[in-house]
């Protein structure tokens, strides 16, 4: 009797051993498949949304400007494809300096953000200026 119980017991421990590690191995597949799936999905984007990506979410670190990333992607990305480098200053919450270079020369664009009180919703205007973060705000 003694015995059996103690089989009994062996087997409980043995089972619910076997449990805890194909739930590990379940999540570890589960973090690889969310993995893939995440890679797959900005393997996806287009050129212009890609640079916009970039732009706001690497260079300016901010994720929540969904409305900039749009702009950027539809009005800016037509302008600075050909150049070889670009990149975004945040001037202000409403102005941002975009620097690109076309063919040998700098270009610089002022963005200014907009909100439309009677539209709920923001715009965008785009200025070309000589000046740049340097000029503009070292002295």
């Amino acid at each position: 009797m003694k015995a059996g119980i103690f089989l009994f017991l062996v087997l409980l421990l043995i089972s619910s051993g076997c449990g805890k590690i194909d739930k590990e191995t379940l999540n570890d597949k589960q973090r690889e498949k969310e993995q893939i799936d995440t890679e797959s999905d900005t393997s996806s984007l287009t050129p212009s949304e890609s640079f916009a990506a970039a732009m706001t979410q690497e260079i300016l670190n901010d994720e929540t400007e969904v409305e900039l990333e749009s702009f950027l992607a539809e009005k800016v990305y037509p302008l600075v494809s050909g150049s070889k480098k670009v990149t975004i200053d945040k001037i202000s919450s409403s102005l941002y300096l975009i620097k690109y270079f076309n063919e040998k020369t700098e270009k610089n664009i002022i963005i200014q953000k907009y909100y439309i009180p009677a539209e709920d919703s923001f715009s965008f205007e785009i200025t070309e200026t000589n000046t740049n973060n340097i000029k503009q705000f070292v002295k």
